[in-house]
């Protein structure tokens, strides 16, 4: 196994062959239930998030009720792993518990090997409702050891019982150790075992005595909470970062306040899946509506995400290494040392031109970062579809920007109204801070929606300069045009350096943009390639010493097109072979395969 994974899609599918009839009958049931949760509770949101913690299906969640969850840092809830498990043995133990010690028989066998034979089979029956993923398995694996310790009265270790749960699940299968929930998993634990307590003792609060009024033992729970969020928060950071180039920073608070309702929705979602009962359901569906409401709430903080870049070996090491410091009293100091070295290296600004052109299929997206600092954001697409099956935004610009180092653009630029270019213009609108949007004034549908989107200033593109770069517009809108033609044609200027950005612009608009002075180093090509662009009198305009065609691997379009590849004399590169990126320093340009 080489890491290698395929990421595709597939209109016409044929079942080969059924599973077992004991699967079919648990998808069913779970199928049975999301559609009888989606039948009753009062949206379709608040019917995803029951059937998630019930039953492990989160179809029916928006696209944006799991980024508010994400980004308020209680997307935990939707995993199905010992969150759930604790939740349903914990009711369960404690009622076997209680029921038994009501019993006549309670002296002849202690409540806790009682309690542990009910809990068992519900911990078994509770890993197959969620469709057993690697998460619960390894929950499972450690409840058996934990309840198994309990009634044989032996002191639990919760280190070892983890680690007997994460080697049952690479014993059962050596791949599970590269899924990132399992990974997730152990990493979060991990840090509630380790470092929640130490974190709660370098509070300058003294503990509640035993007879402190309720008031005060229900903060000490609520700073015990945050406590145990910000350690698995700590323990999976650098994890999230290369997975998914964001964390949030508002999860201790948004756990400490919000999360009880999600907890107790759990066992009552749980127990819907046996017993349908409308006021369970009733119930359910009030919970699942204010942990939606509060993860709205924190997500819509200005601060509640920090973009970041994937960590190196080195750092992730460092790290982990600072968690384990934290959790040494004599060696928590050094806790500042690793703060210090984070904002050194985040205070570092560019000294050059950097200019990526995105790999994101059959598509543009151009991020321009600036000497100094400041970024510039050229098209957001990657779909021949608006909307798209999937997402360019948020599934490409986005974790390259975190990678890139930008959390802010100054300018973000579409070109023109095409899905290709536009396509995950919305996701960037939504989750980056931008200065301005520059477009056209295009009447088209898309164009429309995203004018009624931006939060951002709309303008009409002008000559401007950005940290010593003049960014000059050689294009202008005509109606009755095409929509390519009608393309924002861009030259950035560095100095002695010149880049052209030149959209989708074709044979009638680029005999117009002859009549400028387009001489550049750099031409992003008009049109991916297309033999109705990059004309010769064009490309003899611009002079280019490199050309960069923004195409998708195997494109059903043959771009770039073999006549515009046999009349570009210049060095030739293509994004379907992987990111390309410019650098200028002022007086040479560089060009080079990520």
């Amino acid at each position: 196994m080489r890491g290698i994974s395929l990421e595709g899609n597939a209109d016409l599918l044929a079942v080969v062959e059924r599973g077992p009839p004991f699967w079919r009958w648990l998808d069913g049931l779970r199928a049975r239930f999301a559609a009888r949760a989606e039948q009753i509770c009062s949206s379709r949101d608040r019917a995803g998030l029951v059937a998630a913690l019930a039953v492990g299906d989160r179809s029916m969640l928006s696209r944006e009720a799991e980024d508010e969850l994400s980004a308020s840092g209680l997307v935990h809830l939707l995993a199905s792993s010992g969150l759930h498990l604790a939740a349903v043995i914990w009711l369960v133990r404690l009622l076997g518990k209680g029921l038994w010690l009501r019993t006549p028989w309670a002296a002849s066998l202690r409540a806790s090997v009682v309690g542990a034979a009910l809990a068992l089979p519900f911990a078994a029956a509770e890993v197959l409702l969620l469709g057993a993923p690697w998460p619960a398995v390894r929950a499972g694996v450690g409840a058996a050891v934990a309840l198994l310790g309990s009634a044989l009265a032996r002191r639990g270790d919760g280190l070892t019982t983890l680690a007997l749960g994460g080697a049952a699940c690479a014993l059962l299968d050596p791949a599970a150790t590269h899924d990132l929930a399992l990974q997730l998993s152990v990493a979060g634990i991990s840090g509630l075992l380790v470092l929640a307590r130490p974190l709660r003792e370098m509070l300058p609060l003294p503990l509640p005595p035993a007879a402190a009024p309720l008031w005060r033992r229900g903060a000490e729970h609520l700073l015990r909470l945050g406590c145990a969020t910000a350690a698995a928060s700590l323990c999976t950071a650098p994890l999230l970062a290369a997975a998914f180039h964001r964390v949030s920073i508002v999860s201790v608070a948004a756990n400490a306040l919000a999360l009880l309702p999600g907890l107790l929705a759990i066992p009552i979602a749980t127990a819907l899946v046996v017993v349908d009962a409308l006021p369970l359901w009733f119930i359910a569906d009030g919970l699942a509506g204010f942990t939606l409401a509060a993860a709205r709430g924190f997500a819509s903080l200005p601060f509640a995400t920090v973009a970041l870049a994937t960590p190196g070996a080195l750092a992730a090491l460092l790290w982990y290494a600072g968690a384990v410091f934290l959790s040494q009293r004599k060696l928590r100091f050094t806790g500042g040392a690793w703060a210090a070295v984070a904002l050194l290296a985040l205070s570092h600004a560019p000294e050059t031109m950097r200019i990526t052109f995105l790999a994101v299929g059959q598509g543009d997206a151009t991020l321009v970062q600036f000497p100094g600092g400041g970024a510039m954001l050229v098209d957001a697409g990657g779909d021949l579809r608006w909307p798209g099956r999937f997402d360019p935004g948020a599934r490409d610009v986005i974790p390259a920007l975190a990678e890139l180092g930008v959390s802010r653009l100054d300018l973000v630029v579409l070109t023109h109204p095409h899905p290709d270019h536009a396509g995950g213009l919305l996701s960037v609108l939504d989750r980056v801070p931008v200065g301005e949007l520059w477009m056209t004034e295009d009447p088209d549908p898309i164009a429309s929606q995203i004018r009624a989107h931006a939060k951002a200033p709309i303008k009409p593109p002008h000559e401007t300069e950005i940290s010593g770069v003049r960014i000059e517009v050689h294009s202008h809108y005509q109606p009755g045009r095409s929509i390519n033609d009608n393309s924002i044609v861009l030259r950035l200027v560095h100095a002695d350096v010149a880049v052209l950005l030149a959209g989708d612009v074709e044979a009638l608009a680029e005999s117009e943009l002859a009549q400028h002075d387009l001489r550049a180093a750099l031409l992003k090509a008009p049109h991916h390639g297309s033999r109705t662009s990059s004309t010769e009198a064009f490309l003899r305009r611009v002079d280019p010493q490199a050309v960069v065609y923004c195409v998708g691997a195997g494109n059903s379009f043959g771009f770039p097109h073999a006549d515009v590849l046999a009349r570009t004399h210049a060095q030739l590169f293509r994004t379907d072979e992987g990111a390309v990126i410019a650098e200028s320093d002022g007086h040479r340009l560089t060009v080079y395969r990520f």
